[in-house]
């Protein structure tokens, strides 16, 4: 699709704020779930609003995300309501919910895709500190390089800044302050912005240059985190003591999008040693630490989604204990998806590696 129109306000976050009202005030959408501030905290957090004048605190282009939001939008489109719903989601969490979708844990049906065009999230402390400070942070680092770089060490590395398959995205980069540029990327978005009557737009001719600029940064962080994580862990013990204060707490597991299992096998009795087994593991080597299995759990989690990890870094954030375990989950997970082939999120249609079987004939048979 190629048709552009922008919005133009006192703010950037009132620009979007004006687009997105007016789909449910002009009944193109039932509800949006968008990101927004609550009277209680300057954490926008995703919230499913079915009016448009309680709309006043939304702000989805903040540097913030206090997690994943792709978990709350496959909860809203877990089956078809005959409602139809707007999601205003950043890429890392289109593409988890395309990966939710392939596991058939919620629907597209009914469902508009609203993209954003990430330039990173802060870790939530950062961000509402700088929140205190002056107020409004979209628009502050919008604008700010400097403010940039307070950005987690996962989003530095992310080279998919621009979300696909959505029927509409927010752009900024190379935009006048304050203005936001919408672009279909569907027919659906295409008849979408003609309803909303947005003004007519073309790309922004520095937009290529930044985009490019960005791109290389990004890609060169990834390339100097990618080595550097494969030297800590390329033995067992190395790995080892890269976990080594790992708490089983699981937090990485609830905080990721991808990691879908109602039961997780952690959490079972397989997992739950019984006081006469831990005392013969103690006689048998000598002592065990507790908690138990740390190892395991990551490298079991590592073997269940690899292929479908997007590199949001959620999990190194909740992690009390600072373990860098984006770090390792992005570097193992950019190996995996290379050997197979597979980007996730790239396709709805495209089915995941670990449940295809693929026959090959072996040299010499008869054909």
């Amino acid at each position: 699709m190629s048709v552009y129109a922008m919005v133009k306000d006192t703010s950037v976050t009132e620009a979007v704020k004006a687009a997105l009202t007016k789909l449910i005030s002009q009944d193109l959408v039932d509800a949006v779930l968008v990101a927004a501030k609550s009277p209680y905290s300057a954490l926008p957090m995703p919230t499913l609003f079915a009016n448009a004048e309680a709309m006043d605190g939304i702000d989805p282009l903040a540097p913030a995300a206090p997690f994943n939001a792709a978990r709350q939008a496959a909860t809203v489109s877990r089956q078809a309501t005959g409602k139809r719903l707007a999601l205003v989601l950043r890429p890392c969490e289109i593409r988890a919910l395309i990966e939710l979708v392939k596991l058939n844990q919620c629907t597209l049906e009914n469902v508009v895709l609203i993209g954003i065009e990430c330039l990173g999230r802060m870790e939530n402390e950062v961000f509402l500190r700088h929140a205190a400070a002056q107020g409004d942070v979209t628009a502050e680092f919008l604008k700010n390089t400097s403010l940039q770089d307070d950005i987690t060490r996962t989003c530095k590395m992310c080279e998919q800044f621009e979300p696909a398959h959505a029927d509409i995205v927010m752009s900024t980069l190379g935009m006048a302050e304050n203005s936001v540029l919408f672009a279909s990327g569907s027919e659906t978005g295409e008849a979408l912005l003609k309803e909303l009557g947005l003004s007519p737009a073309e790309k922004p001719a520095e937009r290529e240059t930044v985009t490019k600029q960005l791109l290389e940064k990004r890609a060169a962080f990834k390339k100097e985190v990618f080595a550097e994580t494969s030297e800590k862990i390329n033995s067992i013990e190395k790995f080892e003591e890269m976990i080594g204060t790992c708490l089983n707490c699981y937090n990485c597991r609830q905080a990721c999008p991808v990691c879908y299992c109602k039961e997780c096998v952690f959490l079972t009795d397989v997992f739950s040693a019984r006081p006469e087994t831990l005392l013969r593991r103690a006689q048998k080597r000598g002592s065990v630490k507790l908690p138990t299995d740390t190892s395991m759990f990551h490298l079991t989690r590592l073997s269940h989604i690899a292929h479908a990890c997007v590199g949001c870094g959620q999990c190194s954030s909740v992690c009390p204990s600072n373990i860098p375990v984006a770090d390792i989950f992005t570097t193992v997970a950019a190996q995996v998806q290379a050997r197979y082939d597979y980007v996730p999120g790239r396709d709805v249609q495209e089915p995941i590696p670990y449940l295809m079987f693929e026959e090959k004939q072996k040299s010499g048979e008869p054909k």
